[in-house]
């Protein structure tokens, strides 16, 4: 049996330290969750992936 790699989730290696949390209203919540779910994406890994780009985007111009 082939194993594929998931991309999905934290890297490897790497532990969960600390979390954020966000208020959102429900309808902006259900929104996103229905865009995330089209796309079979998770809120968590979207989430990330766009904190490390505002990351790499801040010290670009730093």
């Amino acid at each position: 049996m082939i194993k594929n790699e998931s991309k999905v989730g934290r890297p490897a290696g790497r532990k969960k330290t600390s979390k954020i949390e966000i208020l959102l209203e429900p309808e902006l919540k259900d929104n996103f969750m229905m865009y995330l779910h089209e796309e079979n994406k998770c809120a968590s890994v979207q989430i990330r992936e766009w904190i490390l780009e505002y990351i790499t985007d801040n010290k670009k111009n730093d």
